[in-house]
């Protein structure tokens, strides 16, 4: 309620919506009055109440899976969101400091005789049916270029709030270590890992993708490939989000004649053969001639790392097509057991050095990578499911 200056009160009527899968908010409100009136800066933090606020602090509300309102106030330290519609490519990933905090300023229309929408935010974007709302307009000053830009509020997150999702993202990761329907260590030091190739969990990657991989790949890449196995998943929710060509490397038997579908215009293979950690068969890898060109920078992505001769294959047949690999990316790099052939080194979103068995159904696993960050010391999770009747052998031939 607002009371208007001859002491009527005035209804605030409002409702929430969800607009897309990128949980964009689309916050509308009207005004029923009797006449025109004029009211001072406010925001609705949720239904039933309406808080009014400085011009130096702000409740800006978000979506999706961690919804609710988080402030933003002068002199806090803000990051760019990377998926930012209409912040420059200067900025995004950048982190600054608000220094001043306004509304984009509308007119008013008049709906009917007792009802008229007042302050429906400036719009201001490139790409209209995505966007349809920019909340605040944001002041910040940017260390790195020295200057300050005017952001939307709803492009960027919070310093604090974003390394605070960073830190539930680990602690979700140790979880599903510990859930044996996710997780387990094999007699032989194999990996049962439903969670990225038998049940990808979308929405816990799609975080990853967000808060860890953009941000710490970088920019640079054209394309996205991922080898015929467990991993194409992860590679194609990067490649959605980041707005990138997702190509897939497939199994050939025999490199000279290559059983391709009749479909591709040509056919690019490589050279490497790879021998199946779980399957034992051999195998190169290909892909559709054009698919990849000189010009093109690739990240590569597989699931579960183990001897790197995947890896080297891929990264084979991209400098065969002409272009260059960027950065490789395991969901899980196993750097324990068989003798390893790298390459080029990559990066994890987990890696683990070692497991010791606890008990019969149990072990400990030694973790020295968490979300790209290398551990040191490295940090030990127990009560890890242990299959002491399975190994990958075992696995093969189920």
């Amino acid at each position: 309620m607002w009371d208007k200056e001859d002491g009527s009160a005035v209804t605030v009527i409002f409702n929430f919506r969800n607009q897309n899968a990128l949980g964009r908010l689309e916050l509308s409100f009207r005004i029923m009055v009797k006449s025109w009136f004029r009211f001072g800066p406010a925001i609705i933090l949720k239904q039933g109440s309406v808080i009014s606020l400085e011009a130096s602090t702000i409740l800006q509300p978000i979506s999706g899976r961690e919804s609710g309102v988080v402030t933003l106030s002068e002199g806090d330290k803000v990051r760019v969101n990377d998926d930012a519609v209409l912040a420059p490519d200067a900025i995004r990933g950048e982190i600054g400091t608000i220094t001043r905090i306004d509304r984009f300023p509308s007119s008013s229309s008049q709906i009917s005789e007792q009802v008229v929408a007042v302050d429906r935010y400036q719009q201001l974007v490139k790409q209209p049916r995505e966007t349809n709302i920019l909340g605040f307009a944001l002041q910040v000053h940017f260390p790195k270029i020295g200057d300050s830009v005017l952001v939307a509020s709803n492009e960027v997150t919070l310093l604090s709030k974003f390394r605070e999702r960073i830190d539930n993202l680990a602690e979700q990761l140790i979880s599903h270590l510990r859930d044996s329907e996710q997780f387990s260590v094999l007699s032989d030091g194999g990996l049962d890992v439903p969670f990225v190739n038998q049940n990808f969990d979308a929405p816990f990657f799609g975080d990853i993708v967000r808060y860890v991989l953009r941000p710490k790949l970088g920019r640079s890449a054209t394309k996205v490939l991922s080898p015929e196995s467990s991993g194409p998943p992860l590679a194609a929710v990067y490649a959605s989000m980041a707005g990138l060509k997702f190509v897939r490397a497939v199994k050939v038997y025999d490199r000279m004649k290559p059983q391709v579908p009749a479909t591709w215009r040509g056919t690019i293979a490589g050279d490497l053969q790879v021998t199946s950690a779980t399957k034992k068969n051999q195998h190169y890898f290909a892909i559709p001639a054009g698919s990849i060109v000189e010009d093109d920078s690739v990240i590569i992505f597989d699931d579960v790392g183990f001897t790197g001769k995947t890896r080297n294959a891929c990264i084979q047949l991209v400098e065969k097509a002409g272009a260059k690999v960027s950065a490789v990316v395991n969901v899980i790099e196993k750097l324990y057991g068989a003798q390893r052939e790298v390459g080029v080194r990559g990066m994890a979103i987990l890696g683990l050095s070692g497991f010791k068995p606890e008990t019969a159904a149990t072990c400990k696993l030694t973790i020295n990578e968490l979300l790209m960050e290398r551990l040191d010391p490295p940090r030990i999770v127990d009560g890890v499911r242990y299959e002491s009747h399975r190994s990958l052998s075992s696995v093969q031939h189920q």
